[in-house]
């Protein structure tokens, strides 16, 4: 097979007989490569009964990553490839591996992978070891404020299909595996036909391609576990506007977040909108601009300079809008009336006038927006480094052509485009708005709190498969 060369220069794609996909980045500026293998998997191929699986199955074929902790086979492997340890994440849609190699070592890079990642079946006294860390691990991660914090917005957002957007999963599922159930993982999803492999470095793209075809030959497609779409999340994901308030310890006195998070754009079922949800969050994103400006003079007090942030998150199946700002409490301040005119700024005044104020954004700055948004992409894609974990995100969360396409779509968005996406995912959409402040600002609004209607977030009821 010869190499096909995408529209990304130096970036060249194949697939193999057993349906293995196969993508190849010249990258120049040094002696090494990143080899990288990607499964469409993770959290959103959990169900209620299983979650964390994923993560137990990644450790009961790998091991540890922490050179200290690795298994001997492992560590003996690893210094044979001139690296120390192995890089991996279990996220919701995509499971991943990859380290990086001086370029003549990226054959055996890419055997270690193959060898290790189908294990042909798991020892039932070993898998018990791994449970016990995993479980471990679980509950550090669950302790952290953070995990808290998402989790109690996830369960509300996502509330029909929570688990999809857990890779931590919970105790009681994980205790539960067996090694027959992680063969049937294996079976399931770590299979060529639903997967990628990337290399990205100083290497020859057909050399690759010969070596690829050799080493994963063995590896045998099965049926496509992605035929039957899953069910979707529901978009509203509440079904009125849904207050909580997270006192965090971990927060300082006298500063809160207030976030408002909508379901966004999701890729598999509207991925236009997608780019005109990366597109009007680099419209707002000027400190000095309309929005910004608007929110500042309406929400006294906001913490810093420029302490209002909005981000989207693109998925296949659990797309997420989010608006959020930092705001300072002072004696006699409200938190619960700041958020509230939070909300209310952004949502019914600043956006509903982009709808109806067609010079809310001039035709001079769409077009800066796009510049500096593809900008930022081209920078952050020139070397393997950069591309390769984009192209990998991309294609386990909707496909290669739409990493490809993504510079065309972004130019071909207009102002209606933007303007329909607010009109879908903003204004005709239902949100949860939280505050994330200390204990001691709770305490002293906890009545207004309680009167408001505000859910109270803790450690004990922020995880899905808690009451």
């Amino acid at each position: 097979m010869v190499a096909e060369e995408t529209s990304y220069a130096g970036l060249f794609r194949y697939k193999l007989d057993n349906g293995l996909e196969l993508f190849v980045y010249k990258d120049r500026s040094l002696p090494m490569a990143r080899v990288e293998l990607c499964f469409r998997a993770g959290a959103a191929a959990q169900n209620s009964d299983n979650a964390g699986i994923f993560r137990l199955y990644e450790r009961a074929a790998l091991g540890e990553k922490t050179p200290a902790d690795q298994r001997p086979a492992v560590r003996t492997a690893l210094a044979s490839l001139g690296v120390s340890d192995w890089k991996g994440c279990v996220e919701s849609e995509r499971v991943a591996y990859w380290f990086k190699v001086p370029s003549n070592k990226v054959e055996e890079g890419m055997r270690f992978w193959a060898e290790r990642l189908r294990p042909d079946s798991f020892d039932p006294d070993e898998l018990e070891a791994d449970k016990a860390a995993e479980i471990a691990e679980l509950k550090t991660a669950i302790a952290a404020p953070d995990a808290i914090y998402k989790a109690s917005l996830d369960k509300r957002l996502f509330g029909r299909y929570p688990w999809r957007l857990d890779p931590n999963g919970k105790e009681a599922d994980i205790a539960a595996v067996t090694p027959a159930a992680l063969e049937k993982l294996r079976d399931s999803y770590f299979l060529p036909n639903n997967a990628a492999l990337f290399v990205g470095g100083d290497v020859d793209p057909d050399s690759v391609f010969a070596s690829a075809k050799a080493i994963f030959s063995s590896w045998k497609a099965g049926p496509d576990p992605w035929k039957t779409p899953l069910p979707t999340q529901p978009k509203p994901g509440v079904v009125r506007p849904t207050w909580v308030v997270y006192p965090d310890s971990s927060m300082p006195e006298g500063v809160a977040l207030v976030e408002v998070r909508y379901r966004g754009p999701d890729l598999d079922t509207d991925p236009e909108a997608s780019y005109a949800a990366d597109l009007w969050t680099n419209l707002v994103a000027d400190p000095s601009g309309r929005f910004k400006t608007g929110i500042a003079k309406a929400v006294s007090k906001l913490y810093g300079d420029n302490s209002i942030a909005v981000y989207y998150l693109p998925q296949r199946g659990s797309g997420l809008l989010s608006l959020s700002a930092y705001i300072s409490l002072g004696k006699g301040d409200s938190a619960v009336d700041k958020a509230r005119s939070f909300k209310e700024r952004e949502r019914g005044f600043e956006i509903t006038s982009m709808r109806s104020d067609p010079s809310y954004f001039s035709t001079r700055e769409y077009e800066e927006a796009k510049r500096q948004l593809l900008n930022a992409r081209k920078l952050q894609l020139e070397t393997a480094d950069g591309l390769i974990p984009a192209l990998s995100r991309a294609w386990a969360s909707a496909s290669a052509d739409y990493f490809l396409g993504y510079e065309d779509s972004i130019e071909n968005t207009s102002a209606r485009d933007v303007i329909s996406f607010l009109d879908s995912y903003v204004l005709r959409n239902l949100e949860v708005i939280s505050l994330r402040l200390s204990p001691q600002d709770y305490e002293n609004e906890r009545k207004e709190f309680a009167n408001s209607g505000f859910d109270v977030v803790t450690a004990s009821n922020a995880f899905w498969w808690q009451k």
